[in-house]
C-alpha cells in the first residue's frame, strides 16, 4: 500500500512519468539550473512535454524558474518546505524494487488523465 502523503504528492504534481524523471534528476542534481531545452536533450525527451511537465512543476511547488536577462527561462529543483517530507518518502518507496514498481504504475494510471485535470500552465503560458 502506498503511503498517502505520498499519494497526495502524485496525484497533485508527480503525475506523469515525464515528471517523475524530472523530478529524480533534479533531485540527484540540486544545484542545476537550465533551460527547458537543455533538460530535455539531457533526459532524452521531447522538449515541448519536458516544458509543459516543468511549469506544471512550478506550479505545484516542485520547481522554481527565473528569467535570464536574455529573456530565456530557467528551472531549477526548488520544492516548497511543505513538499519536502512527500518528495523524501517518494524518493524512499522509490528505491525499493516493489515499491517503485507500484509507484510507476500509480503515475502511468495518473498520467492518463493528468491533461484533463488542470488547465494548464502550458495553456497561459501559451497565450
Amino acid at each position: 500500500m502506498i503511503d498517502p502523503i505520498v499519494q497526495r504528492l502524485l496525484e497533485k504534481a508527480i503525475d506523469t512519468p515525464v515528471k517523475l524523471h524530472l523530478l529524480l534528476i533534479f533531485h540527484e542534481n540540486p544545484r542545476m539550473v537550465a533551460t527547458s531545452r537543455v533538460i530535455a536533450d539531457r533526459v532524452c525527451r521531447d522538449m515541448w512535454s519536458v516544458a509543459q511537465s516543468l511549469e506544471e512543476m512550478v506550479e505545484d511547488g516542485v520547481m522554481g524558474r527565473s528569467v535570464s536577462q536574455s529573456g530565456d527561462l530557467s528551472y531549477r529543483y526548488a520544492p516548497l518546505s511543505e513538499n519536502h517530507e512527500p518528495i523524501r518518502r517518494l524518493l524512499a518507496g522509490y528505491d525499493d524494487p516493489i515499491e517503485r514498481d507500484l509507484l510507476q504504475r500509480i503515475i502511468r494510471d495518473l498520467s492518463t488523465y493528468a491533461a484533463y485535470r488542470r488547465s494548464s500552465a502550458w495553456e497561459h503560458q501559451m497565450a
